[in-house]
């Protein structure tokens, strides 16, 4: 198993270089740094997000041959795969290519890493995908060259978690929020749901007071995610 850590990045910094925290996990989007100097290890990346990333760029976790570095948390939406979709459904996972590391070790590290949060958050071993698959860009790059062909590297994501494809949720819900005295309260509440969510909403009165219910959420992790926000 991989060793883990985080360093994660404060909220404030987290909200400049991210589309906020409503990350469906749909796909594993797997990178390559492109950064081969020395010393470029993912402490290295991790510490170049904490300290404000000089690109318009974020990713939830570096990997090099010794270990994994988490950033950010899962439902925040990085902004990696150079597309809407790809940065609202998926958690982005960089691998080190700095010279001084050993690079197969590191994709060993990022298999055994991709395994574990398939199992975490319940996604489809075939929603691992490339960089490539949103934005067309050449990443990974030495994998797309055959240096671990890709097809090597899937077969390597299910050794390391003897990985099975999960079931489908259907199960549907909703939230229901708290309640709100008077009706141009919710009306605001609603307002902030639908523009900055993208949510359907409804208002129901409560006696003398108002709830806010949100149109159906499809699994459990999906609604838990929302909720957060």
């Amino acid at each position: 198993m991989v060793k883990i850590r985080q360093k994660l990045v404060s909220v404030s910094q987290a909200i400049k270089i991210t589309n906020g925290k409503n990350n469906a996990k749909k796909y594993i989007v797997v990178h390559e740094t492109d950064n081969t100097n020395n010393g470029a290890d993912a402490d290295a990346h991790a510490r170049l997000q904490i300290n404000g990333n000089s690109r318009q760029a974020s990713w939830h976790w570096q990997v090099d041959d010794k270990g994994a570095v988490q950033s950010f948390e899962h439902f925040w939406e990085c902004w990696g795969a150079g597309t809407y979709v790809g940065n609202s459904q998926g958690i982005q996972v960089e691998i080190c290519v700095n010279s001084d590391g050993d690079y197969i070790k590191a994709v060993e590290n990022a298999a055994s890493l991709i395994a574990k949060i398939i199992k975490d958050e319940n996604i489809a071993t075939q929603n691992i995908v490339q960089h490539n698959y949103f934005s067309g860009k050449n990443c990974p790059r030495n994998i797309r060259a055959g240096k671990v062909p890709w097809s090597q590297f899937i077969e390597m994501v299910k050794s390391a978690g003897d990985i099975q494809n999960p079931p489908v949720a259907t199960q549907k819900y909703r939230i229901l929020t708290g309640t709100y005295s008077t009706l141009k309260a919710a009306e605001s509440a609603a307002q902030v749901m639908k523009t900055s969510f993208g949510w359907l909403v409804y208002i129901e009165q409560d006696g003398a007071n108002y709830r806010i219910k949100t149109g159906t959420f499809t699994g459990i992790n999906t609604v838990k995610n929302a909720k957060i926000k």
